[in-house]
């Protein structure tokens, strides 16, 4: 194999909460690719699958980290449940399917070096499990956003190793300004005020929770009110579910201001 594996030992994972259950190669026939969803904490070093293993225990209450392997912007590869143990990753392909996670998120671009680590675990995959495993984005198992525009068309294009960097292209010659654009009508979309969040009182809290519930993401039981309680959250956590792209980890009870202007539009303000 081209690209080598940091242990679990190595990289400090805590001990498993539970008991994966071991999954056969004969079994295995896809091979997904995922990334974080909002921009991760950490892109390199063994601070990545540590901050995976944390959100996946401490937050999603599952037995550790739900990828097969992980992969930083160094290219590293970090090992989690390994080549024989069901996975966390993408519901109704946990065992068919190994599942890879790069360390990027929001409109990041994966390095070279990422994406050669990637397709190196995809060709010893399909070397241990003697076929030709599925190209797959997270997306493709679920309906998620995951793993981004970058790295989605990657896979669809085959997921190549890329190579040397090509020479960087000819500056384009300067283009005549562009006409100046007709003003808009001014808009109603507002920002978040910084108070707004889990557990706090706020005026604007009323209106967060009337724009989830226009925009689907209701019902908010005892709304409305000026407490972003825990039934907030949940409608907040469900807008998340359906728009991955506005939070800030694999879970986030906070709307946050991208999300908040998101949610503005889809309950119909422009």
């Amino acid at each position: 194999m081209s690209v080598s594996i940091v242990s679990r030992k190595s990289w400090g994972a805590r001990p498993w909460n539970g008991d994966p259950a071991d999954v056969p190669y004969s079994k295995r026939s896809e091979f997904f690719v995922h990334y974080h969803g909002g921009v991760p904490a950490a892109s390199t070093g063994v601070a990545v699958p540590r901050a995976v293993e944390k959100i996946h225990i401490d937050q999603n209450k599952w037995a550790g980290v739900g990828y097969n392997f992980m992969v930083d912007q160094n290219g590293t590869v970090y090992e989690g449940r390994g080549w024989g143990l069901v996975g966390a990753h993408c519901p109704n392909h946990n065992t068919s399917g190994f599942g890879v996670y790069v360390a990027i998120g929001g409109d990041q671009k994966p390095s070279d070096a990422a994406l050669r680590s990637v397709r190196a675990l995809y060709d010893e995959a399909c070397k241990r499990t003697g076929k030709t495993l599925a190209k797959r984005g997270h997306k493709d198992g679920f309906a998620t956003a995951c793993p981004g525009v970058h790295l989605y068309q990657w896979v669809k294009d085959g997921m190549p190793a890329p190579k040397a960097a090509e020479p960087e292209p000819a500056p384009e010659k300067p283009k005549a300004p562009a006409p100046k654009p007709k003003p808009k009508p001014a808009s109603k979309i507002v920002s978040l005020n910084s108070a707004v969040k889990p557990g706090a009182r706020h005026a604007q809290v009323k209106e967060l929770q009337q724009l989830l519930v226009k925009a689907g993401y209701g019902p908010i039981k005892g709304a409305y009110t000026t407490f972003y309680g825990t039934e907030t959250q949940k409608a907040v956590a469900r807008f998340h579910d359906r728009n991955p792209a506005y939070r800030s980890g694999l879970h986030d009870p906070r709307i946050g201001p991208k999300g908040f202007v998101a949610l503005q539009k889809q309950a119909g303000r422009r």
